[in-house]
């Protein structure tokens, strides 16, 4: 991995493939815009002049044949390494986050050409592609096309996952993204950065900048901005929504959740109990879908654990309030399935196809094919 040095902690900005690398310790001990290193970088001299497409997008040509899958996978254990100095999860724990994370980019990879330039192909799960015929031989179609500019915020529990579960589909839909990891986990962004510019991803496609809630805030103020994404806590999440409103910002907020967890009476109780660990104690509890409720009942209280009578489960899963239900597992999460909370837990997707929707406008071109009516 091109920059990093395996014998001192580092923190880095990156924009535009420019590095700036600043020991950690540095970058605790100092307001990150006094550092010398920072005073020549402005979020405001990122520029997106035309809508860019990620690998295999008709306006962007990979570099030479190369793509993610060669760069990353070499350096899936160097980078699990360094997530366990980045967050202080065990290792085993550390690979799988960057195993879902490479499923993601190379899931998101797979749909970009799908998006690029054409007409609107396929409105999610619900036609084809979007072509209504009109009176007259006249007729309308829509397109989907990039937002511009997205911010991404990221949160100290899953740094290098969010990273990618946040870019990928953003560039996918044509968008450029500035990331801003947790200040307390800065290191792994920008390696998952480094990826990126050695797969062949445009300049200034995917920029890195390091901070605090000062940094968050001039990112969610910043005119250039189109959408933001944010992990993290209920109050910052409303103040980041707060933020964006002001300049009619599109958000998508994951946010953290008191997730009941169910152990019905026919449970089978190894597994239960299995299950019940998993929801309490993963990433040293430090989820968002953590348990903070065991219910060991036949009533609805979010996960239903090890149940035997499947029908009341779908019963139960569809009575209650929550954007994500587990039956008999936990914190599953194949790229392809969305993934959000309802109420206080946010709004907006991450993964799966629907969050296209939530990365891109839909443009309605209505065509007449004969002369123009007019009342006057």
């Amino acid at each position: 991995m091109c920059g990093w040095n395996k014998n001192i902690l580092l923190t880095s900005i990156y924009i535009h493939r420019a590095f700036v690398w600043l020991p950690s310790t540095r970058m605790a001990q100092q307001p990150l815009l006094s550092l010398p290193e920072f005073q020549s970088v402005s979020t405001g001299t990122l520029v997106v002049k035309e809508p860019l497409n990620f690998w295999g997008g008709a306006r962007v040509k990979p570099k030479d044949t190369k793509n993610s899958e060669p760069v990353y996978e070499p350096a899936t254990d160097e980078i699990a390494r360094a997530e366990v100095a980045n967050n202080g999860k065990s290792i085993t724990e550390a690979q799988v986050d960057i195993d879902v994370a490479w499923q993601c980019i190379e899931y998101y990879a797979g749909i970009a050409p799908t998006l690029s330039g054409r007409l609107e192909y396929w409105l999610i799960n619900l036609t084809r592609w979007l072509h209504i015929q009109l009176p007259g031989g006249s007729f309308a179609y829509t397109r989907r096309e990039p937002l511009g500019v997205c911010v991404g915020i990221g949160a100290w529990n899953y740094p290098f996952q969010i990273a990618a579960w946040k870019s990928a589909p953003a560039m996918a839909c044509g968008n450029a993204m500035v990331f801003k990891p947790s200040p307390m986990t800065p290191v792994t962004a920008v390696m998952l950065a480094e990826i990126y510019k050695e797969a062949g991803v445009p300049d200034g496609l995917f920029n890195v900048v390091q901070g605090g809630a000062e940094t968050g805030g001039l990112l969610c103020h910043h005119p250039m901005v189109a959408k933001v994404s944010f992990t993290g806590s209920v109050p910052t999440g409303k103040k980041v929504m707060e933020m964006a409103a002001k300049g009619v910002k599109q958000v998508t907020l994951e946010l953290g959740g008191k997730s009941p967890l169910i152990i019905f009476k026919d449970c089978e109780l190894e597994n239960a109990i299995k299950g019940a660990l998993m929801a309490n104690f993963l990433t040293q509890g430090e989820v968002c879908l953590k348990k903070y409720l065991i219910s060991v009942s036949d009533d609805s209280t979010v996960t239903v654990h090890q149940v035997t009578d499947i029908a009341r489960a779908h019963r139960v899963a569809a009575n209650l309030q929550a954007g994500t239900c587990y039956i008999n597992n936990y914190n599953v999460g194949p790229v392809e399935v969305p993934f959000g909370g309802y109420k206080m837990s946010g709004f907006g997707r991450e993964n799966g196809q629907v969050t296209i929707e939530y990365y891109s406008q839909l443009k309605t071109v209505v065509v007449e094919m004969g002369d123009v009516e007019s009342i006057f």
